[in-house]
């Protein structure tokens, strides 16, 4: 039987439920149903290890392989596979579950994974009726689930830490600041916690570079400046409290870090733009290890299975809704910071996520914080 998580189940997820509604509506900026924009499925194609899966809807849904019948499934037993993978997403417990109530279908179809292959840039592949182009075209589409929660954008990894340098004259040794640092007052994070404490002691900030080389040469790729614009994002949202990515795009047009509007009033929202150009290319498929190519040929956009069950896209056409419910609805996330309770400012050699971040250090006589970026969506 397969197993597997709540977004590896989703992706399964969503592709019964277009197979059994037979539609794929466009969503608003509010992620709500857009009566005036769907787009009829015809057909969806799976990848598996060694073949080919086509799903196509006619009286009843026929599942081929390689262009050969292999089954024939009612719509009727279709919905009900639908709620049972639905509630079963809902269900589930641990990093990995199964939905035994949908093992007849997965045989029946000769499903051998949920989820996509790594290399492919979309989770799904339909064939659409386009009516603003009046034709079918196959279309590749990237899924994000909130399904059984908020699901993340971008994910975290030892090599997302945003390294800063730190000019100051401690008139204390690094062990001593760290260790009275480790538990704030007020509940306030150790790491807003020290920023503003190194902020207190007169330290100037500048940005040094990012851990991951792969990182920094995605985000060059999408804009030369998202390196330095990110760091700031990270700063701000810690010493500013501030994790929602709306609240963080006003700091940086507030205080311009980059100087790009050199103390003049602009019209255009330099800092705003390019992260919503992050944001985007992280939900089509962008990652930190993954070399990023930019390509968007045969791309759709990116479908949402909602909370509540609903399955909507963003299409590429009105990829401008898409940026402004990414910025109106995703936050800074603070994954495990490593650190040792009994020893701060080092390792916790017990820790199972190496991210290794959140503490004052020294390298070569150069004090220096790192900070580690995970972006979640908040609904």
């Amino acid at each position: 039987m397969i197993s597997g998580n709540k977004g590896e189940w989703s992706e399964l997820y969503v592709l019964v439920k277009l197979l059994s509604d037979g539609v794929l509506y466009q969503a608003d900026i509010d992620l709500k149903k857009d009566h005036n924009n769907a787009y009829e499925i015809v057909k969806a194609f799976k990848n598996e290890t060694d073949y080919t899966l086509e799903f196509q809807r006619e009286d009843f849904l026929v599942v081929l392989k390689n262009n050969k019948i292999i089954s024939q499934i009612t719509f009727d037993e279709l919905r009900t596979i639908t709620e049972n993978l639905y509630q079963g997403i809902l269900k589930g417990k641990g990093r990995s579950f199964e939905i035994s109530e949908v093992k007849s279908f997965i045989d029946k179809a000769l499903i051998q994974k949920l989820k996509a292959n790594s290399s492919q840039k979309a989770d799904i592949k339909l064939r659409i009726y386009d009516h603003r182009l009046a034709k079918e075209t196959d279309l590749g589409f990237s899924i994000k689930s909130l399904l059984g929660g908020n699901s993340t954008l971008f994910n975290t990894g030892k090599g997302n830490n945003f390294i800063f340098n730190v000019e100051n004259n401690l008139d204390k040794s690094l062990d001593a600041f760290n260790q009275y640092t480790y538990s704030p007052p007020d509940n306030i994070s150790k790491i807003s916690y020290r920023l503003k404490e190194l902020k207190s002691l007169g330290a100037e900030f500048t940005f040094d570079t990012i851990q991951s080389s792969q990182l920094w040469r995605n985000l060059k790729m999408i804009d030369g400046d998202l390196p330095e614009i990110l760091a700031w994002a990270l700063y701000y949202r810690w010493i500013d409290r501030e994790p929602a990515l709306k609240n963080v795009v006003e700091k940086l047009e507030e205080y311009d870090p980059l100087n790009f509007y050199d103390g003049k009033y602009s019209i255009q929202r330099l800092y705003e733009y390019k992260l919503k150009r992050f944001l985007t290319e992280a939900a089509m498929g962008m990652t930190s290890e993954t070399p990023w190519l930019g390509e968007y040929d045969s791309f759709g956009g990116v479908i949402m299975a909602k909370a509540d069950g609903d399955v909507l896209c963003f299409h590429i056409y009105d990829f401008n809704i898409f940026r402004d419910y990414l910025l109106e609805n995703t936050m800074f996330e603070q994954p495990s910071t490593s650190e040792d309770p009994e020893n701060p400012g080092y390792i916790n050699p017990n820790s199972k996520k190496n991210y290794r971040y959140g503490w004052l250090y020294s390298e070569y006589d150069q004090l220096k914080f790192k900070i580690n970026l995970q972006i979640r969506f908040i609904r």
